[in-house]
C-alpha cells in the first residue's frame, strides 16, 4: 500500500468528488481515480459508491477514513522527527491552533507547510481563540491557527498582524438515524470553542427542552453522535463522509452563520521565509459550503 494512495483517497472523500480532490492536490484527474482504484485492489473492496451522487464513501470507505487520517498523521510527524533530528539544534518555530483546528484542520495545514518548507520545525500549541489572537498582536507568538464566525471582526494589530483566510465552512447538526426522532441530548465541546459557541447562540433555543452532554472535543462529538448518544454540531467537512455513507444524518435546523479559518502572523516575529509562503496560500482546497 502506498502513502499516496491514502493521500488521494482522503482528500475524495473530504472533498466530495474526484475532480475536487484532483484540484486540491494538484494532480490530473486521471492520477486519482488510478490511486482510488488501486488501494480497492490492494484492500479489496470498493471505496466509494460510484453510482450516486457525489461518489459517497461505501460502508468500506467509512470505516478506512478515522485510519487513513491518522495513518498520515504518524508518518508526518515520524518525518518531522527525523528531521528534527538532522537539524540538531535549530530552534522550532511556535504554532498556536485552537483545539477545534488541532483536531481536523492542524494535519493539513501542516502538510501544506512542509511541501514547501520542508526543513520548518513547529512546536504546536493549542489555546482558545481569544488567547491566541492576543499572543499574535502582542508578538509573543509568531503564527497562529484560528477560528471563529464569519461575522465577528478580524484582529486589529495595528499593522503587524498579517492574516489568510485558509477556509471557510458551513456546520451541521447530526446525528445517528435512531436519535433523529429525539434530538433533546446536545453533544457539546468545551467552552470556548466556536463550535461550542454556535450551539448557544443558534440551535439551543430552536430545540426541544435540550438536555447538554459535555463531551470535550469535535473527536467526543462525532464519536458520540455515531453512537447515538446525542446530536452534535460538526463542520461540514468532518460530518460529509459520515452523512453520505447513511451512519449520520442532518437535522433540518441550519445557520447563516459560517465557520472560518484564518492563519495569523506577526509581521515582525514570523520568519520572513515563513511569512512569503503563508501569503500564497490558497483558500480554495477543503472550502465546503455544501
Amino acid at each position: 500500500m502506498e502513502v499516496r494512495w491514502l493521500e488521494t483517497f482522503t482528500a475524495v472523500a473530504k472533498e466530495g468528488s474526484m475532480a475536487a480532490a484532483a484540484d486540491s492536490l494538484g494532480y490530473a484527474r486521471s492520477t486519482v481515480t488510478g490511486h482510488v482504484q488501486s488501494l480497492e485492489r490492494h484492500l479489496g473492496a470498493r471505496l466509494f459508491d460510484r453510482g450516486r451522487t457525489g461518489q459517497p464513501l461505501s460502508t468500506a470507505g467509512a470505516a478506512l477514513l478515522d485510519h487513513a487520517e491518522a495513518v498520515l498523521d504518524r508518518l508526518y510527524q515520524a518525518r518531522l522527527a527525523v528531521t528534527n533530528v538532522l537539524q540538531g539544534s535549530l530552534p522550532a518555530l511556535p504554532l498556536g491552533a485552537t483545539d477545534s483546528l488541532a483536531e481536523y484542520r492542524l494535519p493539513v495545514f501542516l502538510r501544506m507547510l512542509s511541501r514547501f518548507l520542508p526543513d520548518l520545525k513547529v512546536e504546536v500549541s493549542t489555546a482558545a481563540a481569544r488567547q491566541l489572537v492576543e499572543g499574535i498582536e502582542k508578538g509573543t507568538l509568531p503564527i497562529a491557527l484560528v477560528n471563529g464566525l464569519s461575522d465577528e471582526p478580524p484582529p486589529d494589530g495595528r499593522g503587524l498582524v498579517g492574516r489568510r483566510r485558509l477556509w471557510e465552512e458551513n456546520a451541521v447538526l447530526v446525528c445517528s438515524p435512531v436519535r433523529a426522532q429525539d434530538p433533546r441530548r446536545i453533544l457539546v465541546t468545551a467552552q470556548g470553542c466556536v463550535y461550542r459557541q454556535l450551539v448557544e447562540e443558534e440551535f439551543l433555543d430552536r430545540l426541544p427542552q435540550p438536555d447538554i452532554l459535555q463531551v470535550g472535543s469535535l473527536s467526543g462529538v462525532k464519536s458520540s453522535a455515531l453512537s447515538g448518544l446525542g446530536v452534535g454540531l460538526l463542520p461540514m467537512v468532518a460530518a460529509k463522509p459520515y452523512l453520505n455513507a447513511g451512519q449520520l444524518v442532518e437535522l433540518p435546523l441550519r445557520t447563516a452563520r459560517t465557520v472560518v479559518t484564518d492563519v495569523l502572523w506577526h509581521q515582525e516575529t514570523c520568519p520572513s521565509k515563513v511569512v512569503e509562503h503563508l501569503r500564497r496560500l490558497r483558500p480554495t482546497p477543503g472550502t465546503d459550503l455544501g
